[in-house]
């Protein structure tokens, strides 16, 4: 885990909900979609969409790994 931290520094905490709403949109899955493949609630994926939440690095490096993302747009410029 401690790996999976150190690999995964977000742009900042706003931009990761939108990064991960743009990659949705782009591969034209709902909410929903999501929810079910990462077995999270729907209401989760829809907190960190909209900033009101923080995905954890763990949560970022299953979602790449879930929907063949490059980890590198979740990392800092």
């Amino acid at each position: 885990i401690r790996e999976i931290k150190k690999s995964i520094k977000a742009v900042n905490d706003l931009d990761a909900g939108k990064i991960i709403k743009n990659i949705r949109k782009e591969k034209g899955l709902r909410q929903k979609d999501i929810a079910h493949a990462m077995t999270v609630e729907q209401s989760y994926i829809s907190q960190v969409e909209n900033g009101k939440t923080v995905p954890t690095p763990m949560f970022i490096k299953l979602f790449c790994l879930t929907f063949s993302v490059n980890e590198e747009q979740f990392h800092e410029k």
